[in-house]
């Protein structure tokens, strides 16, 4: 009794800063932003959005927009997603490079390439102009479809990753098995794989919505005030400072307005997995109907499917092509942005070309010899080290207090992915409208904590997937012998999750160096964060300068990621035999 006491305030005090974060940092600024938009002339403020056709018009276009960003990301998606779970060797560490790369890199940067590739004189105009099939640019920038573009670009590396969690889990038989039955490659997909990847379905097409209706950035730079979304219209009017509850009034509408089809969405796809769910018979089939179903169907020997002999020579032999085709192309459209931004950042116009006329380090000696760059390079450094070292230790306190057997695991872990599900952009606004309260708006401290909160649920989940590999029997042999908690994490737990926490040290900096929108709502004049400075840049110079950062952002990330995959492949080379196939302990 005395014990199972002491565990419970053990784990008290281990989780007690995790929910002060939670709390004070995250619901409190949400909360805040409920009596900002319900205070005074409350009834106005909500009466102006949905009375006036302008702000109508905006909240339908992103609820468009982000529907067809997210539908469209879905069906990209889904087949990487399964050649990934299916990968092995060389070809699955490609296909995930392939992934993680762009993930990892700067959404500031992924769209400001997209400026380089569909501008007036960029890569598809260019290409086009000189094969002769147009005799003038085409207006691609500034238009719906190039929004809908660089949101599915930035999209697919998490559809992805949510989805091959699932795929992983799915028997590759029960393909064969249809195919064996006569099922063409289609209608195995459609009847089979979709319906059993249900619960990845779901869980990617709201993440992939939650991030499309927050977004801004895109709308911002590629296009038009037709196509103005409402994360765009609450930045500006707090940039503005023209009305802070009237801010508050349309993040409370993004919030409900996302909830809604959130919870839609979930609807849909609790009936289409209806099935997965065993249980009684539904009240329509009678028991006694149910025992008296024939069975003989069963022992009758199954014809041999004749679709393959149906199927044309020209069908089959096409077909072999269909996976190298979609690899090459979805590789193209993954990596293109990545790779435009290399030439253009060492062109020698002074605005975005592509081919450049000629190659110049003008730009990289322009960056480096400004103090405003340097700074704010400086900043975001500051702020990353920060960032990393809280993120890390409440990630490991997490971890060692929800420890291997916790009553309400499920609970408490959704609690600590709650910030992951929040529309970045309604987060931010409730930061900043608290943060303002107390003196953290344009300051260090504040873009830490906003950062810390935002970044730690993911820091979370790389440290619990490492600390659930470790072997529990270590464990229980050190307190054997006579170890306390802390030797037994000084000396066996921490050296085996070290690899693990490398892996979130480096996600946390180059996450904290990519958070676009806390650090453009939290900073101003007294604190740029290379984010802020990269924002003001492309927004009122389109010259290869902010090319010339964003190609090196991109150099450090890819060196991040080698580092990080080095590490994990050195864990897993360095690992014991015995450790990989040590049995559970008993209960």
């Amino acid at each position: 009794m005395r014990r199972n006491r002491f565990i419970v305030w053990q784990r008290f005090f281990l989780l007690t800063p995790v929910l002060l974060l939670l709390l004070l940092a995250f619901a409190l600024p949400l909360l805040n932003i409920a009596p900002e938009a319900f205070g005074g002339h409350a009834a106005e403020r909500f009466l102006r959005i949905f009375a006036s056709p302008v702000y109508r018009t905006v909240i339908w276009t992103t609820v468009r927009i982000s529907l067809e960003a997210t539908a469209i990301t879905l069906v990209v998606s889904f087949p990487l997603a399964w050649l990934l779970s299916r990968a092995t060797g060389i070809k699955g560490l490609l296909l995930g490079l392939l992934v993680l790369v762009p993930f990892l890199t700067s959404v500031l940067v992924r769209t400001f390439a997209w400026l380089a590739i569909l501008g007036q004189r960029g890569l598809v105009n260019a290409t086009l102009l000189k094969m002769g099939l147009i005799s003038e640019p085409l207006p691609l920038l500034f238009s719906e479809p190039a929004v809908v573009l660089a949101l599915v670009h930035s999209s697919i590396p998490m559809m992805v990753f949510a989805l091959v969690s699932v795929l992983r889990r799915v028997d590759g038989r029960i393909l064969l098995a249809a195919h064996t039955l006569g099922a063409n490659s289609l209608r195995a997909w459609i009847g089979i794989l979709v319906p059993l990847a249900i619960r990845g379905i779901q869980s990617g097409v709201i993440i992939i919505f939650l991030f499309t209706m927050a977004s801004f950035i895109a709308p911002a730079f590629l296009g038009n005030q037709r196509q103005q979304m409402l994360a765009q219209v609450i930045q500006s009017e707090i940039e503005t400072g023209a009305d802070w509850a009237f801010a508050a009034a349309l993040g409370i509408t993004l919030a409900v307005t996302a909830t809604i089809i959130v919870v839609g969405f979930s609807m849909i796809a609790r009936y289409l997995s209806r099935w997965q769910r065993p249980g009684t018979l539904p009240p329509s089939v009678p028991q006694q109907q149910a025992e008296q179903v024939d069975t003989a169907l069963l022992r009758r020997p199954a014809a041999p499917p004749k679709s393959h002999l149906r199927t044309p020579a020209l069908v089959r032999f096409g077909a072999r092509f269909v996976q190298p085709a979609y690899l090459g192309a979805i590789s193209v459209f993954i990596l293109l942005p990545l790779v435009v931004l290399i030439p253009v950042s060492f062109s020698s116009a002074d605005v975005l070309i592509f081919p450049p006329p000629g190659y110049s380090m003008r730009w990289f000696e322009k960056i480096l010899g400004s103090q405003e760059w340097l700074a704010a390079a400086l900043t975001s450094l500051r702020i990353g080290a920060a960032t990393c070292v809280l993120s890390l230790v409440l990630a490991i306190l997490t971890v060692l207090g929800f420890g291997r057997h916790f009553r309400f695991q499920g609970a408490a872990e959704a609690l600590v992915l709650s910030p992951v599900t929040v529309p970045s952009v309604v987060f931010a606004l409730g930061a900043y409208l608290t943060f303002a309260r107390v003196g953290l708006v344009d300051t260090e401290t504040g873009i830490i904590i906003a950062h810390t909160v935002l970044i730690f649920p993911v820091v979370y989940l790389v440290a619990s997937a490492t600390y659930s590999s470790i072997d529990p029997w270590l464990s229980l042999a050190a307190a054997s012998l006579g170890a306390n908690p802390w030797r037994i994490f000084r000396t066996v737990t921490f050296p085996l999750l070290l690899p693990g926490l490398a892996v979130g040290a480096l996600l946390a900096m180059l996450l904290s160096f990519d958070e676009s929108v806390a650090s453009i709502f939290l900073s101003n004049l007294s604190v740029k964060t290379l984010p802020r400075k990269l924002w003001e840049g492309i927004r009122f110079n389109t010259s290869p300068e902010s090319a010339a950062v964003s190609a090196m952002l991109l150099g450090v990330t890819c060196v991040v990621v080698i580092a990080g995959m080095a590490v994990v492949l050195g864990r897993r080379k360095n690992l014991p035999l015995t450790l990989q196939s040590a049995p559970e302990p008993l209960p």
